[in-house]
């Protein structure tokens, strides 16, 4: 009995190395979804974004996963953003992220800077967390 115990001591440990946090991968998948914007990486937003995703954007207008997609491509805008703040708030299989970003917008004519907000809902469907969801709020253009 007394090596069970030490043994479960060593193993527990690392029982946990491996296994990301909910959270963390939320966060991952936040930053990796603001980074595509830059390089264009419409194969980790195939990825990141459901089927069934729905966003309103800062004009009020409504995109679905292939017009994310389209944009995040779009070959005569080059955008970047930082995250400036996130927050994660995991319920279950329902995560709900909320962040702070500055960004830049480049066309051949103009470059704008900007921040915003957003909001981002996650679903956790077959043990893969996918956004369904998000809302964008412009704060500031110029």
């Amino acid at each position: 009995m007394h090596h069970l115990f030490l043994l479960s001591l060593i193993l527990i440990p690392f029982t946990s190395f491996g296994q990301e946090s909910d959270s963390a991968i939320i966060s991952r998948l936040n930053r990796n979804w603001i980074a595509s914007y830059a390089t264009k990486d419409t194969a980790a937003m195939q990825q990141i974004l459901a089927d069934d995703m729905i966003m309103i954007a800062p004009k009020g207008n409504k995109l679905n996963k292939t017009d994310i997609i389209r944009n995040v491509g779009a070959a005569d805008i080059t955008t970047t953003a930082e995250i400036d703040s996130t927050t994660i708030r995991v319920f279950g299989q329902t995560a709900l992220v909320t962040s702070y970003t500055h960004f830049s917008i480049q066309t051949d004519q103009q470059t704008m800077h900007g921040t915003n907000c957003y909001s981002d809902l996650y679903i956790k469907r077959k043990g893969v967390w996918q956004a369904v969801a998000a809302h964008v709020t412009l704060l500031t253009m110029q």
